[in-house]
């Protein structure tokens, strides 16, 4: 996929905090890129300075040295006011708002465009009609903001977002606290901006599967900074790996994902085939059991008229079970 030119950019840029006239940097010389039509993830373990990263960059916090800078322009040295119209933020600090209508929260992204009494025109009305039309959210428009769901209210700060109409958004673990269904709509629905609307969308996560799967980007802060590039460049290098994995943990190289790091309890040998082997296979792994050949254990999985049977086979045992939940549960263990 080709995108665009560079949006938001960071020159040697160190990030921490001043307490008691002490400097505490988090991070380093950070040098890193995001283009216009880019859906870039920020990944890294607790405590790395995700959120301080963020807010650098949409000057809610002040560097301690380097740049930030925003189509061309370094954002500490320009027009403070200018940059609500060029770059929007949304964190996962608890709605502030109540008792309002959810078009009315959309509109207050109109800000930097409005006059000194906050009149819509009839341009900022377009542009609010169109960022609930983006989200899916005109069906719920009229609703009282305290009457909708979570991930909702996730789609509500997206829509006002756009409607603040800047080419990057910038947002603070935007899938936190959602079920499995809206993480994944919330990352759609950011990656369809940068599709449709060649919008840059910079967002943190603990998400790492969505991240992986559907980011173009992936900046990953560790202790030692910030590793950006392709997920699947990530996942070569092994960078992905070094910074998540514990004696509990192992990441797939090629699947992308982590498991357990389990004591082994024998290996057996499987004939199925399709999807029927793709599950077995993938519950005797997670019970401890390797998949291989000649081993004393043998597991037949067949499907027969959409009815499924597993016949496990052990020295002199025969038996058949009629669920993977049954057959893990009678497994042997080698000696």
């Amino acid at each position: 996929m080709r995108t665009g030119t560079i949006i938001a950019e960071t020159s040697d840029l160190t990030i921490g905090y001043k307490t008691s006239g002490r400097t505490n940097p988090l991070l380093e010389h950070l040098t890193l890129t995001a283009r216009r039509g880019e859906l870039v993830a920020l990944i890294g373990r607790n405590g790395t300075g995700k959120s301080t990263l963020l807010r650098t960059m949409v000057a809610l916090q002040q560097p301690l040295s380097g740049i930030v800078r925003i189509s061309g322009n370094d954002i500490f040295t320009s027009d403070r006011s200018l940059l609500p119209k060029v770059v929007s933020f949304a964190s996962t600090e608890p709605f502030a708002v109540h008792n309002i209508k959810v078009r009315e929260v959309v509109a207050l992204g109109r800000f930097p465009y409005t006059n000194w009494i906050g009149t819509l025109t009839s341009a900022d009305e377009l542009s609010v009609n169109e960022a609930l039309q983006a989200t899916g959210l005109l069906p719920l428009s009229d609703r009282n903001i305290d009457a909708i769901s979570d991930g909702e209210k996730q789609r509500v700060l997206i829509a006002r977002s756009l409607a603040q109409d800047t080419e990057l958004l910038i947002m603070d673990e935007p899938t936190a606290y959602l079920d499995l269904p809206s993480r994944y709509s919330i990352v759609s629905l950011l990656k369809k901006l940068t599709r449709e609307k060649g919008k840059c969308v910079i967002y943190s996560t603990h998400d790492l599967d969505t991240a992986i799967n559907e980011a173009d980007k992936i900046w990953l802060m560790s202790e030692k900074g910030v590793a950006e590039g392709a997920p699947e460049d990530l996942m070569l290098s092994r960078t992905i790996a070094r910074a998540f994995e514990s004696p509990l943990l192992s990441f797939s190289q090629t699947s992308g994902s982590f498991s357990f790091i389990r004591k082994s309890r024998g290996s057996v040998t499987l004939d199925a085939t399709g999807s029927l082997r793709k599950l077995t296979e993938r519950a005797l792994h997670r019970c401890g059991y390797k998949t291989g050949q000649d081993s004393a254990i043998r597991i037949i999985a067949v499907e027969t008229d959409g009815r499924m049977e597993w016949t496990l086979l052990f020295e002199n045992r025969t038996e058949c079970y009629n669920s993977i939940y049954e057959l893990v549960g009678h497994l042997p263990v080698e000696d």
